[in-house]
């Protein structure tokens, strides 16, 4: 299946992506989480579990077409983490980044 792109107000994102943050925005108005991982990821996990006591997460299990355009934004490891917040912007990274998930469960 392809994850083609779609231009959205922030960027681009994929139909399963846009699909996710349309049913998330309809659920909760505050932020929410989707984050790319991969089987068998410790870092993965501790993302999802550190995240989901703050806000929605929504996991999506990375195929061969998210690989590749994660390689093209330059990313190199997993997890994939994209919080979208109600203002409609959006704040992106991958790897466990201490200071970012610091940024958002601290708060």
């Amino acid at each position: 299946m392809s994850n083609a792109m779609k231009r959205v107000g922030y960027g681009y994102v994929s139909h399963t992506e846009q699909a996710i943050i349309e049913k998330l925005s309809r659920e909760e108005k505050h932020m929410q989480a989707i984050i790319y991982t991969n089987p068998h990821c410790q870092k993965c996990r501790w993302a999802v579990y550190k995240l989901s006591r703050v806000m929605p997460v929504q996991t999506i299990t990375a195929d061969a077409d998210d690989y590749e355009r994660f390689r093209k934004l330059g990313y190199r490891s997993m997890p994939v983490v994209k919080i979208y917040k109600a203002d409609g912007t959006h704040d992106e990274w991958c790897d466990w980044s201490v200071d970012k998930i610091k940024q958002y469960t601290e708060e």
